[in-house]
């Protein structure tokens, strides 16, 4: 398989899948934005930058760790399969922390608004 044709392919299967897996999660995530944003305005703002980086993180790690010679096919989808799926989790985990974070803080701002002493 030659250097071209990995390039090639990895850029499509990193698109195909960040897309892929960003429409499966968009109407939860908009959701969970929507409790966590107290404007409108800022959960599209957050959805689309979650977007990016659904697409963008993944497809550096695999851009840049695509091989630059060539090898047999089934070596470079294993090495294309490892590099998507690795750079989809450090995105997701990347995403995750800072969602994670968010709701921790907002979480014990909803306490104090329902335990209000009297």
């Amino acid at each position: 398989m030659s250097s071209e044709a990995i390039l090639i392919s990895s850029i499509f299967s990193s698109l195909f899948t960040s897309v892929l897996l960003w429409w499966w999660l968009k109407d939860a995530l908009r959701g969970l934005l929507g409790q966590l944003c107290h404007q409108g305005g800022d959960t599209e703002f957050w959805s689309r930058y979650t977007l990016l980086m659904l697409v963008i993180a993944p497809l550096a790690v695999v851009v840049m760790f695509t091989p630059n010679f060539p090898q047999n096919v089934t070596e470079a989808v294993r090495h294309l399969l490892l590099s998507i799926l690795l750079s989809h989790f450090l995105a997701f985990a990347l995403v995750g922390r800072s969602l994670y974070k968010a709701v921790q803080r907002t979480i014990p701002d909803q306490k104090l608004l329902v335990e209000k002493p009297e």
